[in-house]
């Protein structure tokens, strides 16, 4: 079997598992939070980005296989996409604000 044809089936499992786990959130979240809509809403932004995770996989496990464009491309992808949604979930769980931990001005604008 082809990798793009492996790639496909596994896109098409993703959605099915992504269902699973999102479902597993929001039950495991619906105990420990007060709010039931907050938990489907962890489950979401813990999962919106199923797509994205499948593509940092693969960059991960074939780095070489895209040219340096696709690659960066596809990590901005990653950036903004997927944080923002994490900072969400993280919200919503009672874990508080993301934080600039690294001290890198999170929270300052670009020029």
């Amino acid at each position: 079997m082809s990798q793009d044809k492996e790639q496909t089936i596994n896109r098409q499992e993703l959605k099915l598992e992504t269902q699973q786990f999102r479902d597993r959130i929001a039950q495991v979240f619906g105990e420990a939070v007060d709010n039931p809509e907050s938990a489907q809403d962890i489950a979401f932004h813990m999962t919106d980005w199923d797509s994205d995770l499948v593509e940092l996989v693969e960059l991960y496990q074939h780095p070489q296989k895209l040219s340096d464009d696709e690659f960066e491309i596809a990590i901005y992808k990653f950036l903004a996409h997927v944080p923002n949604h994490l900072a969400a979930a993280k919200k919503l769980a009672g874990m508080g604000p993301i934080e600039d931990v690294f001290e890198v001005g999170v929270f300052e604008k670009d020029e």
